[in-house]
């Protein structure tokens, strides 16, 4: 499953020991904090920022360029040269058109904007738009475990002229099914990413949402691959876009990543690099195509301290027992903390936090759509985030919640505004130069997960953003026209 909307699929780790680290394309050096005070701690001072001083609000330290939270000329002019535009500006600033954001009139505004854009796609290339939705009808209709289900994907289709309604029709009859004895959880609520999918409080709003989701994802999917066949598979799995595949390009761009120590393929454990038995720190265990951090296990090292783990057996004996890996795929990777001089969450809560770095490829080549950070989180997952923000590339600052992403946060307080987080213009470089490095030509949008440490930057994946981006294109009647207008360079046509 591709990642869904907002909460990354990958977790971000607090507590302790803090990780070991590597940094992708260079030389690397475990960064974990000793477990004993015999055990020594190097660092690659080459990939540290310098940090001669920190003010109490992230003022001047870690990356800093500048500190009085505006960009320098040479800071300004690369940060404007990584955003996308228009696009970026407008994502950042956006309001909604009526009413408050996720009330009836909002909610209204953003389906009616998915539908249009449909008939858009529709009027200006029908035979494309009839592939994608065959291909995306039977596609998740027919996926397992319910195959029998594929005549609907094909009835659906023959309602093409009519699918946006058709597709709400259905959105009323899942809806319906929640109420009946034994009715399955929707996978969005599943993981504990769910408060990315929370329904808006007024009824009428929520069913809106959720014809919202359905149309946007659809509208937003063909704007942004086409009819690609691959694409298309990705926006419910991941058949190539694992996260092995994320790490090639990582490295290709020189970005820092947790050090990976093993393997695991679906049977069997095997080390990688340096291995299991070596260092110090605990290990996360994460399945390669999982989604919203389903399935993330953290084995603790040292079995005489009471921990899960001391070599490659033990770790077999632990994922041989779960059936969640059963036949699955995984890599194992150490455990990295957040940073502790940065200030990337209110008070009162872990600096646990993640960056979701959304990057696209605009006429002018990969940009950063926006980057947002998910924070105050009540345990050691970013997907317990209790707040958003919106962080400005050229300023590095938080300048605004994310109210528009979720119902959840339309309602956080947000005590972070005007907090600068250094480091975040140099890791969108850096995504933006692992999107490059794709040669996949209908990897239009990435979502790229990273979180701030005393070392840098560090990068856990990217994620194809099929359901990141549609939260974007369909904020505002402006922000749509825009995307029509600027968004797209090499990949599959889109009406001009």
């Amino acid at each position: 499953k591709s990642c869904p909307d907002g909460g990354s699929s990958t977790r971000l780790w607090s507590g302790s020991p803090t990780t070991p680290s590597r940094t992708s394309g260079g030389s690397s050096a475990c960064m974990c904090q000793a477990e004993t005070p015999a055990e020594t701690v190097t660092i690659n001072q080459q990939s540290v920022m310098a940090t001669n001083g920190r003010s109490a609000r992230n003022g001047s330290g870690l990356g800093d360029s500048h500190s009085n939270g505006h960009s320098n000329g040479k800071s300004g002019s690369m940060a404007e040269s990584l955003t996308a535009g228009n696009l970026y500006h407008m994502a950042l600033e956006a309001k909604p058109v009526l009413g408050d954001w996720f009330s009836i009139a909002d909610t209204a505004t953003r389906l009616g904007l998915a539908i249009l854009a449909f008939y858009r796609h529709l009027l200006m290339q029908p035979l494309a738009l009839l592939r994608f939705a065959h291909s995306w009808n039977l596609q998740w209709c027919a996926r397992a475990p319910h195959p029998r289900y594929g005549w609907k994907g094909v009835l659906l289709t023959l309602y093409l002229p009519i699918l946006p309604f058709a597709l709400m029709a259905a959105e009323l009859i899942k809806r319906a099914g929640e109420y009946l004895p034994g009715a399955e959880p929707d996978w969005k609520m599943k993981g504990p990413g769910r408060v990315f999918f929370q329904r808006p409080d007024s009824f009428v709003a929520s069913i809106l949402w959720d014809f919202y989701l359905a149309v946007s994802v659809f509208s937003g999917s063909f704007l942004q691959y086409g009819d690609d066949k691959m694409a298309l598979v990705h926006t419910l799995y991941d058949e190539i876009c694992v996260k092995e595949y994320w790490y090639t390009l990582l490295d290709a761009a020189q970005a820092r990543r947790p050090r990976q120590l093993a393997t695991w393929d679906g049977r069997a454990a095997h080390d990688v690099g340096c291995g299991v038995a070596s260092g110090g720190c605990n290990l996360v265990a994460k399945i390669s195509d999982s989604y919203l951090g389903i399935g993330d296990k953290i084995l603790k090292r040292g079995k005489a301290a009471g921990g899960d783990f001391d070599d490659l057996d033990d770790v077999q004996r632990l994922l041989e027992a779960d059936p969640q890996y059963a036949g699955k795929q995984a890599v194992l990777c150490e455990f990295v903390s957040p940073s502790k001089a940065v200030t990337v969450s209110s008070e009162g809560f872990s600096n646990v936090h993640s960056l979701d770095i959304v990057t696209t490829r605009t006429k002018s080549g990969v940009k950063v759509l926006t980057v947002l950070l998910w924070t105050d989180c009540s345990d050691w997952s970013s997907h317990s985030c209790e707040a958003g923000y919106l962080i400005d590339v050229h300023s590095e600052t938080i300048v605004a919640p994310t109210a528009w992403y979720s119902p959840y946060f339309a309602k956080q307080n947000s005590k972070l505004l005007g907090v600068r987080l250094p480091g975040v213009r140099e890791a969108c470089a850096k995504a933006v130069a692992a999107h490059e490095a794709s040669e996949l030509p209908w990897l239009t949008t990435v979502g790229w997960d990273a979180m701030i440490t005393d070392d840098g930057v560090y990068f856990f994946e990217g994620n194809v953003a099929a359901y990141r981006t549609p939260r974007r294109i369909f904020l505002t009647p402006s922000i749509t026209r825009a995307f029509f207008e600027e968004f797209r360079g090499e990949g599959s046509p889109v009406p001009s």
